[in-house]
């Protein structure tokens, strides 16, 4: 899911770079436009205007805070729909063994009953059917409780006494 969520924030932000890159170019074509036409009617003036006017300024970044919104309704909408079908799910992977390179013993949960499956490379074959749960699901604190322990019992053993 989160490769997914990075993908699309990877692609909206080069739709807003490209699209605040053509709005500032229209931007810029309207007002060397605008110009050239001020240069002709009046000789007199200077030819080298500002072009960064403070209604092309507005209508930028209008144009970008449009942008901005509609990539923040799609991420709302994407993240919605995606919760939506994970909060159906009654199936979970318990526990994983690689047993090659492209094979793999996976137990997966369904209701209260456990399968076993060999996964290999565009096959997948059900090993064994356990009617009760043969291996719990750990929670995850319980590595961050290990690791703090361990790191507890090196630094006991490591100080003097």
């Amino acid at each position: 899911m989160k490769n997914y969520l990075c993908g699309y924030y990877v692609f909206a932000g080069l739709a807003l770079f490209s699209s605040t890159l053509i709005a500032a170019e229209e931007l810029a074509g309207e007002a060397t436009k605008e110009a050239a036409r001020e240069a002709v009617k009046d000789t007199a003036a200077p030819t080298g205007q500002d072009v960064l006017t403070s209604q092309a300024i507005m209508q930028m970044l209008l144009g970008l805070a449009l942008v901005v919104v509609v990539i923040l309704v799609l991420a709302w909408a994407l993240r919605r729909v995606s919760n939506l079908h994970q909060s159906h799910q009654k199936m979970k992977v318990v526990s994983s063994l690689s047993l090659g390179t492209r094979e793999r013993a996976v137990l997966i949960e369904v209701g209260d009953r456990q399968l076993l499956l060999g996964v290999a490379a565009g096959h997948v074959s059900l090993l064994e059917s356990f009617p009760e749960k043969v291996i719990s699901a750990a929670p995850k604190s319980e590595f961050a409780k290990t690791l703090k322990d361990s790191i507890k019992e090196s630094i006991d053993a490591g100080a003097p006494e």
